[in-house]
This record gives C-alpha cells, sequence and structure tokens, in this order.
C-alpha cells in the first residue's frame, strides 16, 4: 500500500428500491449488529485507510450517527451532497474531491480507494485491492459471475480494463455486451487510483461538478461514468473472496446479509 492512502465512500443515494423509512439511509440499516457502511468504514481502516471522506445526503443522520465514533477519533469525515435527489453517484464522487481545497490535491502524493457504502465486500477482497501497486486498480469477479442483465462489466484487452459497461436505468436492460469476447469479468464496485491517473481523475470531477452545478438538467451518471472517461488501462484484481458481496439493493438483500458470517462490528 502507498504510504498515505485515503478512501472515499458513497452514501448520499436514496436507494428507493429498498423501501426503507424516509429517515433511514439504507448505508446504515441495521444488519447483525453493525451496518452496510460501518463494516466497510472498518474493513478500510483495516486496510490502512485513512481518513475516509464519507458522502452524505439522504437521511445523512442516520449514516452520521453510524459512524459517530470514528468522526469523534479523527477517522472519518463527512463531505455533502446537497442534491443527491436530482443528480446521480458521479456527482457525489465529485462533491467529496471538491470537499478538499485545490492545494490538497495537488500536494496530496498518496492513493484514494473508492467504495459504495451498499456494497459489502469482504474485508479480504479489501485487502487484495489495497495490497496492489500499481495506479489504477479494479476489483473483479471471473466472467463466470457476469449476469448480462445486471452486471457491471469490465471490459478491455491484453488483461487490462479499458472500460465499463453497465445498465444506468437500474431496470434490468443492460443492452447487449458490445464485445462480449473482450469481457474480463464483473465489476465489484472497489477502485484504487493514485499518481496520474488519480490527478486526472481529480481534475475530471472538479470540471464534472461545475457542470452539474450550472446545469438545469439532472446529472445522474453513475460512478463509472468518470472512470471510463479517464481512458486508461486499469489493472484488475480478481477476488478471492468471490462470493462474499452483497449489493444492497432489496429487502431480500438486506435479509441476506444479516445472516453472512464475515461482517465487521
Amino acid at each position: 500500500m502507498d504510504s498515505k492512502t485515503e478512501a472515499i465512500v458513497l452514501c448520499a443515494g436514496m436507494g428507493s428500491r429498498i423501501g426503507l423509512p424516509p429517515d433511514q439511509n439504507k448505508c446504515a440499516s441495521s444488519i447483525a449488529g453493525t451496518s452496510p457502511v460501518r463494516h466497510t468504514v472498518s474493513a478500510l481502516l483495516r486496510a490502512g485507510a485513512s481518513p475516509i471522506t464519507v458522502v452524505v445526503g439522504h437521511a445523512a443522520e442516520s449514516v452520521q450517527r453510524a459512524l459517530a465514533d470514528y468522526e469523534k477519533a479523527g477517522q472519518v469525515r463527512f463531505a455533502k451532497n446537497p442534491y443527491y435527489n436530482w443528480h446521480g453517484c458521479n456527482y457525489s464522487l465529485a462533491c467529496a474531491v471538491a470537499d478538499r481545497p485545490r492545494e490538497y490535491w495537488g500536494e496530496y502524493a498518496g492513493r484514494v480507494i473508492i467504495a459504495e457504502g451498499d456494497s459489502l465486500l469482504h474485508i479480504g477482497s479489501i485487502q487484495q485491492l489495497s495490497n496492489q501497486t500499481a495506479q489504477a486498480v479494479s476489483l473483479v469477479r471471473s466472467e463466470t459471475y457476469v449476469d448480462y442483465k445486471r452486471s457491471v462489466i469490465a471490459i478491455g484487452e491484453k488483461g487490462k480494463i479499458l472500460r465499463y459497461e453497465y445498465d444506468a436505468t437500474h431496470r434490468g436492460s443492460l443492452p447487449v455486451c458490445s464485445d462480449r469476447e473482450s469481457v474480463i469479468g464483473e465489476s465489484m464496485q472497489l477502485w484504487s487510483f493514485s499518481g496520474q491517473p488519480l490527478k486526472q481523475l481529480i481534475k475530471q470531477l472538479r470540471e464534472y461538478k461545475g457542470e452539474a452545478d450550472r446545469s438545469e438538467i439532472p446529472f445522474v451518471h453513475s460512478g463509472v461514468y468518470s472512470i471510463n472517461r479517464l481512458k486508461i488501462q486499469i489493472e484488475p484484481v480478481v477476488s478471492e473472496h468471490p462470493d462474499d458481496w452483497i449489493n444492497l439493493n432489496t429487502q431480500q438483500d438486506l435479509r441476506k446479509a444479516g445472516n453472512v458470517k464475515w461482517l465487521i462490528k
């Protein structure tokens, strides 16, 4: 791991598909004595990332309560997405970047891990990614796990990821993958960037936020949008825990998460 590693965890979305009360963010849902965001933050801290910027929006207080002790210890800081019900999660990522002054990022020489607060990953997978030395890394499952109606698909050549294809509408209608011969695997929604790729991403996200703030229409892009725009080669890391991953989109997902044994409390 780089001598300095920070992380960004996205928790601003409304999660309307899961059907929770309006004052409850799904990332702060009670599961097996913990919550999704607490598990993720705890795993990132154990993997050496600190501080961790958690982007909040919908029912922000529930997320902040779940991490209050980590905030008090200086291990977690919060950035706000005030337009969480208007723009997509790429805007949340841009809010995390904009929450730091330009000078901070200009001097920053470490790595940034990007995670999603409603994506439960085994700590072993997070440690796998954090141990990599490449400047752009993506956690994936093998092609055998790809569901062409639902998965975020990593596409590339010569063993490197060049872009991601995904269903931006969340309606289970992912267009037929344009080049299935180039499928590397299913993205597990965990990345790390350092060096020039990180500088490119930060610059791009600042510009994106400016465009979104001036727009009269919503920018609904997924966080993968800005990563795709980098047009770089990304090193895939195949998870050693491919079955220990839950995307929390439904009540059934929450019930499943309540039964797993690998959550950190």
